[in-house]
């Protein structure tokens, strides 16, 4: 039974319920609640058992097979240094090279797994990580390709360096990595002074830029996007720092980045550093009592109230409950997107922080239930095979379904594009072409009317190859000349006939949508000028055009890699190479559904800390779960209820969980001494078992 705190009418105003587990009331999320309490269908993968598999698959230069194996070496790689190991981005990768991103993740969760990647079989893959660092002058940063620059985009130069010092965490002794450590700490301190950060008077910087430059000192705005989420990716990185070296400037620089994004009004969410904030405000303000709003920044990362609508899935694709991977979301559905990588990398900040704060157990369990279900759809033998883009391949060189897709569709969609196929009966391009300018945006192909017996005219007509689907819809951006009108007609022969389709003026929306039903291999558009004034030159610009093609197979795996031909597959190794942090978080317990998540698996640099696990309970009563406490007599804490709950226990103990509530467990060795710091938090021989 579901038990309610009394709440004030400010909480229900702004969503937010509390409940009771144990005696200390629980924090409730919007987003979260949103989700089943219990996943159907329900499948927990071994996570730790195909984070294995996926490593000795990964790292087998002698694997045979199309597009096997998957690791080389780069003699050239490392900016000098004599050699990388290259794992490409896609499995059957159409270009050379290799992205840190996904030979460092590789290493880092491969770690959190449980594998000692220093020493596997004769090779210390954690030394030849310092290798990627670039330390051409002016740069000394850990970037994602050999022949990177900054001043790009802040997440690809920020989340390699966050990578490099979660692999720290694991390895503090490993050759150069200790220089490099203090390197990427001053630089990014650096970069945060030059965004305007000052100690004294107290200045925040202005993150909201898309990138800065280490070589020429230039803050990047692009003016497409700007990352205002970059706070958070820097001030972990400058908290990881100070953790460790104790120098107030990195201290002054994170608590800049936090203070930044706790006075935010709009979610700056961009890509994959934003939700670090979760964690860090939760463990900020349990080691120097700072006050960040976790709950907004737990929000903001779920609810895709942000200008790419990166938020979680909510209730079910198909017949499958799909809830809690990240993804770009469409209010409609249909269009949203959902990452497996940006998933992995969520659970890697949420888990540890309720270690930090308590009052979201319930919460992060419930997430992380749906979520470890849900990601399992990713992998080949979680759908069937005419629900994923290449099954076969899988089934005769990934036996063990260790790879993971880049990415989820609703449904089956498949992206037609303009061809190269087009005519121009009237009137002249006069600026751009399609395959070079439309695919960026506010990059335009322009058009202008000609005069035609003394008329301006203009008509144009594309080609479009069309997937096997019944229902397309089309999505035009497009702006045109003060008083011109144009019409978009289409047909499926391009002799015609025509049929209206869709008008732009002055005043049309840039942006226009618009449903076609037909079982056509091929459309042709057609462009005309209609403008009442036929006697003066009207201008139409087109800045991007693409038609999404829906079958009804739902959910459907798929990605970027196949239809952009970047790879031969969709399988995403910069995906793939994440699965570890599930494995070393995720374990199953005697109890369905329950799982026991291990709460220190990525709390990098945390302080020294008792074995921690946090317990969800999804049913509707009350479950006894097991756990293995060891030979050595052992006191359970729950911190939920800041209580003990057995004392001495060795071996198999049991604990009761009542329905729908969670557990923060203690494991703290019997007799401890028990001490209360000045904080009012809860010690045991020195070591803190209890935050709140």
């Amino acid at each position: 039974m579901r038990v309610f705190n009394t709440i004030s009418l400010t909480a229900l105003a702004l969503g937010v319920q509390n409940f009771a587990t144990g005696s200390d009331a629980q924090i409730a999320i919007p987003r979260i609640e949103q989700m089943p309490n219990s996943p159907e269908p329900y499948h927990m993968r071994d996570w730790q058992q195909v984070a294995r598999d996926f490593d000795t698959l990964a790292f087998d230069f002698d694997r045979q097979g199309e597009h096997l194996p998957i690791i080389s070496w780069d003699t050239g790689g490392g900016i000098g240094n004599p050699k990388v190991f290259a794992i490409p981005t896609f499995i059957g990768w159409n270009h050379e090279g290799y992205e840190a991103i996904t030979c460092l993740g590789a290493v880092n969760a491969a770690t959190v797994a449980g594998i000692d990647k220093s020493d596997q079989n004769g090779m210390d893959w954690v030394a030849l990580c310092a290798n990627y660092f670039n330390d051409h002058e002016g740069i000394q940063l850990y970037l994602n390709n050999d022949n990177s620059d900054t001043g790009g985009s802040f997440w690809y130069e920020i989340f390699p360096n966050i990578l490099f010092y979660r692999i720290v965490s694991a390895y503090p002794d490993t050759p150069k990595m200790a220089e490099q450590f203090i390197a990427v700490a001053d630089q990014w301190h650096a970069a945060s002074v030059a965004m305007g950060g000052c100690a004294e008077p107290w200045t925040l910087p202005n993150y909201d830029i898309t990138a800065y430059n280490f070589t020429t000192g230039e803050l990047v705005n692009n003016g497409l996007w700007t990352e205002g989420g970059s706070a958070a990716g820097i001030a972990w990185l400058q908290y990881m720092a100070y953790t460790q070296t104790q120098n107030k400037k990195y201290l002054n620089a994170a608590k800049w980045g936090m203070e930044y994004l706790d006075q935010a009004t709009k979610n700056p969410y961009y890509e994959i550093l934003f939700p670090h904030s979760t964690y860090l405000a939760a463990r900020m303000n349990a080691e120097l009592g700072t006050h960040y709003d976790v709950t907004k920044l737990i929000n903001w990362s779920l609810e895709g109230n942000n200008r790419r609508k990166w938020g979680d899935t909510v209730g079910k694709w198909g017949t499958m409950d799909f809830s809690a991977v990240t993804s770009s979301l469409d209010g409609r559905n249909e269009g949203s997107y959902a990452f497996a990588m940006n998933t992995f990398n969520k659970a890697n900040s949420l888990v540890p922080m309720v270690r930090y704060d308590e009052r979201y157990a319930r919460a992060i369990g419930k997430w992380i239930l749906n979520a470890a279900n849900s990601l399992r759809l990713f992998y080949a033998n979680g759908l069937p095979a005419d629900q994923q883009t290449d099954y076969e391949w899988a089934a005769q060189y990934d036996p063990n379904s260790t790879l993971a897709y880049e990415g989820m569709r609703p449904v089956q969609t498949h992206i037609g594009r303009l061809s190269d196929d087009y005519k121009t009966v009237h009137g002249q391009i006069t600026e751009g072409s399609y395959q070079q300018t439309i695919f960026t945006d506010k990059q335009y192909q322009r058009f202008e009317t000609t005069e035609v017996d003394g008329q301006q005219r203009l008509e144009h007509i594309w080609k479009v190859d069309l997937a096997g689907a019944t229902s397309h819809t089309i999505t035009m951006m497009a702006e045109v000349s003060e008083g011109a009108e144009f019409a978009i007609s289409w047909a499926t022969d391009p002799n015609g006939p025509y049929q209206p389709f869709i008008r732009y003026n002055s005043a049309t929306p840039a942006v226009q949508y618009k449903q076609l039903l037909t079982d056509t291999n091929a459309l042709y558009l057609k462009l005309e000028n209609t403008s009442d004034d036929k006697t003066t030159v009207a201008r139409f610009g087109i800045d991007d055009l693409w038609i999404l093609s829906k079958s009804d197979k739902s959910p459907y795996a798929t990605g970027d890699a196949k239809e952009s031909g970047w790879a031969k597959t969709n399988f995403g190794l910069y995906s793939s190479a994440f699965t570890g942090l599930l494995g070393g978080i995720v374990q199953t317990t005697n109890v369905e559904k329950t799982l026991q998540l291990d709460c220190l698996a990525t709390d990098y640099f945390g302080a020294p800390a008792y074995p921690t696990y946090l317990y969800y309970n999804p049913h509707d009563s009350a479950k006894i779960v097991e756990l293995d406490v060891g030979k050595q007599p052992t006191d359970l804490y729950d911190a939920c209820s800041n209580a003990f709950l057995k004392k001495e226990v060795q071996g198999m103990a049991k604990i009761e969980l009542l329905a729908d509530s969670a557990r923060l467990l203690v494991l703290v060795p019997s007799g401890a001494t028990l001490r209360t710091n000045q904080r009012g938090q809860t010690e045991a021989n020195g070591i803190l078992i209890d935050y709140n």
